[in-house]
């Protein structure tokens, strides 16, 4: 799996990046993940984050000072290591569906380098997240990323589970934004509907590494970074 980026850094009107230092360390821990999982004998989805959508979570999450995260989709933990590298305070709760060799593997990496900062929570995430708990919006998440399930009514059901565990304005950020493939549509539609309801208030896109003011393809990846209401 090819993880390479040029570094040419990354544009955004959110935060501003730190250079090759944070890329070289990054991908290498990437790097590290892949091969601690691999070496499990998995078999691994070749849709997993880029290194460039990790620098972003990363920086995202440094900008808006947030400590209590939350994911839906841990995968092999790329996005985890966002959220765990972006500030040593920081925790990250993740929603999993699959409960393959791959996140058991993942998640002793994850254990192993940021003890006592990772939960991970396995189930379908339309019954796992509404059934979390939070004591009260001081204790909601600050940031959650949208990376699970791709069907419409899934994607629509997450981003308003979590918004009832998020502390007022926490950002969100919706992957999949790609309505020109058929993994897409159902993220970029249930988006749509977050934003035309009043749910969301939409801040940046982002596709192939860049800042956009729409999205529009064919792009490989593209992203949607907003606020609750």
């Amino acid at each position: 799996m090819d993880m390479s980026m040029p570094p040419t850094g990354l544009n955004s009107a959110l935060f501003s990046d730190s250079g090759i230092s944070d890329q070289s360390r990054i991908q290498s821990l990437m790097e590290d993940i892949f091969r601690h999982v691999q070496g499990r004998a998995n078999v691994l989805d070749d849709r997993v984050s880029c290194l460039s959508q990790v620098l972003y979570l990363m920086y995202l999450a440094r900008a808006r000072k947030a400590i209590s995260i939350a994911e839906i989709g841990f995968s092999i933990g790329f996005s985890s290591i966002a959220f765990l590298e972006s500030s040593p305070q920081a925790k990250v709760t993740s929603f999993e569906i699959n409960t393959e060799t791959y996140a058991g593997s993942a998640k002793e990496f994850i254990d192993s380098r940021y003890p006592g900062r990772h939960r991970l929570i396995y189930g379908d995430s339309t019954q796992t997240v509404p059934a979390f708990q939070v004591a009260g919006p001081m204790d909601g998440f600050d940031l959650v990323f949208f990376d699970g399930g791709d069907e419409y009514s899934c994607v629509k059901a997450d981003i308003a589970n979590a918004r009832r565990l998020a502390k007022p304005g926490a950002a969100l950020v919706v992957d999949g934004m790609t309505p020109w493939f058929k993994w897409g549509i159902g993220p970029t539609t249930a988006w749509e509907e977050a934003v035309r309801d009043e749910i969301v208030t939409p801040l940046e896109y982002v596709s192939d590494a860049l800042a956009v003011s729409r999205l529009q393809g064919p792009t490989e990846r593209a992203w949607a970074v907003g606020q609750y209401r």
